[in-house]
C-alpha cells in the first residue's frame, strides 16, 4: 500500500494523498524529507478550494498521456507515441533514484516497456 500524507489547507479542510504524489510540490517534498510524513503538512496560502483543484490534477495528467498514448498507438502516430513515452520516462527518470531502481531508458526499450506497461503488446 503506497504512503499517504495529510495536507491541511488554510481554512482546515484536510486532504489524504499519496506521498508521491504529495512530493511533486517541491515545498511539500521538503517537509516530507526534513520533517517526515508522519504529521498533518499545514498548508497557510492555499484554501481547500485552491488546494481541491490542484491535487487531482497529476493523477487527470497520468490518466490524459496513457489515453493519447493509447490512441497514438492505434493510430499509428510514431512521433505522438515517441513523445509520450519520453515524457513518461523523463517522469520515472525523476523518480528512479529515491526508488533506487535502474532502468535502461534506450528508445527502443523505452517503447517496449512502456508497451508492455499499458497492455497494448
Amino acid at each position: 500500500m503506497a504512503k499517504t500524507v495529510i495536507l491541511v489547507s488554510s481554512d482546515g479542510k484536510w486532504f489524504e494523498i499519496a506521498e508521491s504524489m504529495a512530493a511533486q510540490s517541491i515545498v511539500i517534498g521538503n517537509v516530507i524529507e526534513y520533517v517526515g510524513g508522519g504529521d498533518p503538512i499545514p498548508l497557510f496560502n492555499v484554501t481547500a478550494r485552491v488546494l481541491i483543484k490542484v491535487i487531482p490534477q497529476e493523477s487527470r495528467r497520468w490518466k490524459v498521456l496513457l489515453e493519447c498514448m493509447k490512441a497514438a498507438n492505434y493510430l499509428n502516430i510514431e512521433g505522438l507515441f515517441d513523445l509520450i513515452s519520453q515524457k513518461i520516462a523523463d517522469s520515472i527518470e525523476a523518480c528512479k533514484s529515491e526508488a533506487e531502481m535502474v532502468y535502461d531508458f534506450s528508445p527502443e526499450r523505452r517503447r517496449a516497456n512502456t508497451c508492455a506497461c499499458i497492455g497494448l503488446v
